[in-house]
């Protein structure tokens, strides 16, 4: 508990201390600024890796944001069209199946400037406040990465060190002929592991990997070629000898001394490896080459150390690869697509309630009924019910909470107790039922100045009821996103995905190296499988099973094809060159041979996915 607390205090200070300098110096309008960037400064500290560059393109569409609020909030009719379209816009364009939820914090920033709707002449103002919001959160978050105690390369080299470790305990058990204890998958585990890490970061740079990721990933893809070479070798325990089985005790002690932190740069692990080969040689010809080949590959990736430190992206790659990626998944089969026409739908339908609501009450708070119906939003239904009940629950709570405790609060710091105190306990994360009950005590702190307690209770009431029946009634006839379609999707994206990885291994070999988009596909197929098991899971276990099946099939082709691009990566490529072509020849079977028709992808739903 006191590690989360002393986690949040920063945050916190930031969001009083920008909260407080908004209103100051641009009005009362302005402030909740704070409370939006200090959400965006937590993600960005914690996304260690992301260049200046791409950083600086994330924040500019919070400028977009501040706009397109401002604008909306000019008119009635603007803000109902503009909303959805907005909601419609960011949804789409800034999450995926992998993040669904990376569009949260530019939707509730539009939402909550919502609460306080400028004039026209206004504008220019609120847009100079948030460029000072920008200034003011970018310094804040380098000062905060300046002083973290990990910065991307150490985690980088941690997956790295897990990896060469259980690679170095597996060589130790294939020597002593226990091949029960053998697992591949797990190295790929590891892979998965680092990707699904890092794809905050890869989503904010368009899509495309920078030199650092690119490195480690190649790192991890060498070391899943080695995890694959003993699972080969397994197969012939039976006849290995002692020769062999020493060969791979002392190459185990080599991995080991990497994995365990006993040989600590980069340089010294290359030439154990070098010192390894020139004294080590297996009988058999063709498994020596095997082994040689793949461990001086693996020396080869980790000589470009340089790019270890690289977090640059080409700006045009990011750019062409989101167009593309939108292209390829603008059809309602995506449930990403379906979800953010529901949303942009259900946001406009609450503006129109709170419009209406104007028109026979009094009051300014309307736009709480739209944040309520966003904050309950989810890609599939089930996952909305779910969070519909913890956020009634929370609201109720912190309704008693106001009632026994906030209230008698002296008005003239119950704003900045309850900034610090609600804030607190939301950025500990303790659940969306606790959040809302922390939340519950700024709207009402807000609502409580104009109104008597009885009248605020009710009006709060009021607004989540509302903002809760708007969601209802069209999440059960609009456009619901099945779990069953969207694995269909993620199959069809599979296929897409091997098929361009084929074609690209072709150009890269025409050209006789690689340019780095080989690898990009590779990290995608990893992504893939990881979305696709989380899907099947929650479906049931008779699609889990025909998942896993075709997964299974699906990461036979992803380590041929691994095979592939860490030999067009290296030195060798010349004389591997044939072996190359004829596992290329043979990915083209395996594309064909997935069991892609045969997961009955279009079944009724599980219980999972009902109510």
């Amino acid at each position: 508990m006191l590690g989360r607390i002393a986690g949040v205090i920063p945050y916190v200070a930031f969001l009083v201390a920008l909260f407080f300098v908004e209103m100051t110096l641009f009005g009362v309008e302005d402030a909740l600024l704070g409370v939006i960037f200090q959400s965006f400064a937590r993600t960005m500290v914690e996304s260690a890796g992301l260049s200046f560059v791409n950083y600086l393109k994330h924040a500019s569409l919070f400028l977009l944001m501040s706009l397109c609020s401002s604008v909306a909030g000019l008119h009635p009719v603007l803000l109902v069209a503009g909303s959805t379209v907005y909601m419609f816009c960011i949804t789409l364009l800034n999450s995926d199946d992998y993040l669904p939820r990376n569009f949260f914090m530019l939707g509730l920033g539009f939402l909550l400037l919502e609460i306080y709707p400028i004039p026209v002449e206004g504008i220019p103002m609120r847009m100079v406040a948030t460029l000072f919001a920008v200034a003011c959160t970018t310094v804040f978050i380098y000062t905060m990465r300046h002083f973290a105690k990990q910065n991307e390369i150490s985690r980088d080299r941690s997956f790295v060190m897990r990896a060469f470790d259980d690679i170095g305990f597996q060589l130790i058990d294939l020597s002593n002929l226990d091949v029960s204890k053998l697992d591949a998958h797990r190295v790929y585990a590891i892979t998965q592991e680092y990707c699904e890490k890092e794809y905050g970061n890869v989503f904010r740079q368009g899509g495309v990997l920078s030199g650092r990721q690119n490195y480690t990933f190649s790192l991890l893809v060498c070391a899943e070629q080695v995890a694959d070479m003993m699972h080969g070798a397994s197969r012939h325990v039976h006849t290995m000898e002692q020769a062999e089985r020493r060969y791979l005790l002392d190459l185990s002690e080599v991995f080991l001394g990497f994995g365990q932190g006993r040989i600590k740069q980069v340089r010294a692990m290359v030439s154990a490896l070098q010192g390894f080969l020139q004294t080590h040689q297996l009988q058999n010809i063709e498994h020596d080459t095997a082994w040689r080949a793949t461990l001086e590959a693996l020396m080869y990736t980790l000589n470009d150390s340089k790019a270890s430190r690289d977090n640059s992206t080409p700006f045009g790659w990011g750019i062409r690869y989101r167009i593309r990626f939108i292209k390829d998944n603008f059809n309602l089969k995506n449930s990403q697509l379906r979800f953010a026409i529901q949303l942009g739908v259900i946001v406009g339908s609450s503006f129109l309630v709170s419009e209406l609501m104007l028109a026979y009450m009094d009051t300014r708070f309307g736009a709480w009924i739209p944040i309520t119906s966003f904050l309950m939003m989810n890609t599939y239904r089930d996952e909305t019910m779910r969070m519909m009940g913890k956020q009634l629950l929370g609201m109720l709570v912190g309704m008693a909470v106001f009632v026994a405790v906030t209230h008698f609060i002296p008005s003239s710091v119950r704003i900045l107790v309850v900034l610090v105190m609600g804030y607190g306990v939301i950025l500990m994360n303790f659940g969306p039922a606790v959040s809302m009950a922390a939340g519950t005590q700024l709207a009402l702190a807000a609502l409580y100045p104009t109104m008597s307690l009885g009248d605020t209770l009710m009006m709060r009431l009021t607004f989540v009821l509302l903002g809760t029946l708007v969601v209802l009634s069209i999440i059960f006839i609009f456009l619901q996103s099945r779990r069953p379609m969207a694995i269909a999707h993620k199959m069809s994206e599979m296929e897409r995905v091997d098929e361009r990885l084929l074609e690209q291994i072709r150009t890269d070999m025409e050209r006789g190296d690689t340019n780095g988009r080989s690898v990009q596909l590779l990290y995608y197929l990893h992504m893939n499988a990881s979305i696709l098991a989380s899907l099947a899971n929650k479906v049931g276990s008779d699609m889990a099973d025909e998942v896993a099946r075709l997964t299974e099939a699906n990461y036979q082709f992803a380590m041929d094809a691994a095979h592939v691009i860490v030999f067009l990566n290296s030195d060798i490529k010349k004389e591997r060159f044939a072996h190359l072509r004829g596992t290329t020849s043979k990915l083209r079977l395996k594309i064909d041979d997935l069991p892609l028709d045969e997961v009955p992808v279009e079944e009724e739903l599980s219980k999972d996915d009902t109510l």
